[in-house]
């Protein structure tokens, strides 16, 4: 079968021909039809999470997919064959990812989630949820910004950005959310209030003048130490300023007078069911900025890929 993968931590992601894994106990095998590129995918291939989990080579990478069930192992009673399953495929030990025509992956993945398609959903809108969507979930719940309170949201074109905007307004929170001008419309569509348009003005001094009393929270999705430190003054009293890409340092995480954290995806099989009812509700939706056949991913992986609107999120078409 085709696989994206690497024999070592820090070797470059290629196009493999790989023989199809078979399931064992507790574990499924799923026709992968759809998989997402998400941070951890070259995190993982790194080596940068190798104190996380386990990982045995050649490793296909690849974390967030979609497809059907066509074998089941031993002792599996959460999934049949023929279901459409979709999540965050983090086994313990993982060397199965989603980069893949087949993947075998825990019925309850260690490290991961995996649950059924709603039958609604293409599988190619479901690859591009489970991280990104689980993510942002994440972060706003710990950020606990009061009922019609206010959430900046520094970075809000990407994978997590985009989920964020729309779970956040679905809760009826004003959301104010930096964005370049060409993308400011957009992202006024997925729900912000207003928009900080990046480079118009110093940050904290345009913050200054939305939100003289300081924001109930401030997400950080970009990771830029300088710029959170700048913007900490922004935060009332009491609120909160958190960062899914380690965004703040270690004088930022002492301070007393804000709740801060460098934010990790937490509670993952919780999270996938909310982001599902979410989903199948209307209420949010991915944003996939472009779409790949599966041989362009170590592309895509090391380069990125150049999009015209919203950068959202990157799919692969496996079949």
């Amino acid at each position: 079968m085709r696989a994206i993968g690497i024999e070592r931590f820090g070797d470059t992601p290629e196009l493999k021909k790989l023989p199809v894994p078979e399931p064992g106990s507790g574990q499924v095998q799923v026709a992968i039809e759809a998989a997402a590129i998400s941070p951890l995918d070259m995190a993982i291939a790194s080596g940068a999470l190798a104190a996380i989990g386990e990982y045995r080579f050649p490793l296909t990478l690849g974390m967030d997919g979609a497809g059907t069930v066509i074998a089941i192992g031993d002792g599996v009673t959460e999934f049949r064959v023929g279901d459409r399953v979709f999540g965050q495929f983090w086994s313990r030990p993982l060397r199965c990812g989603t980069f893949a025509e087949v993947c075998v992956v825990q019925a309850a993945p260690a490290f991961g989630a995996l649950t059924a398609v709603p039958d609604e959903l293409p599988s190619h809108v479901a690859a591009a949820l489970p991280t990104s969507g689980m993510t942002a979930l994440g972060a706003i719940d710990h950020a606990r910004v009061p009922e019609h309170g206010t959430l900046l949201v520094i970075g809000a074109t990407g994978g997590v950005g985009t989920f964020v905007v729309q779970a956040a307004a679905a809760r009826g929170l004003r959301v104010i959310a930096t964005a370049s001008a060409q993308l400011a419309e957009q992202v006024r569509e997925l729900g912000a209030s207003d928009i900080v348009v990046r480079g118009a003005e110093p940050l904290p001094q345009a913050l200054r003048g939305l939100e003289p009393e300081g924001f109930d929270a401030i997400l950080d999705l970009v990771g830029d130490r300088s710029l959170t430190s700048g913007v900490a003054g922004a935060v009332r009293d009491g609120g909160a300023l958190l960062s899914t890409a380690f965004g703040l340092d270690e004088r930022l995480l002492a301070d007393e007078r804000i709740r801060t954290a460098n934010y990790r995806l937490d509670r993952k099989p919780e999270r996938l069911a909310e982001l599902t009812r979410l989903v199948t509700a209307g209420a949010i939706r991915p944003v996939i900025g472009a779409e790949l056949p599966l041989e362009e991913a170590p592309r895509a992986l090391l380069d990125g890929v150049e999009v015209a609107g919203l950068r959202g999120k990157t799919v692969l078409r496996v079949h």
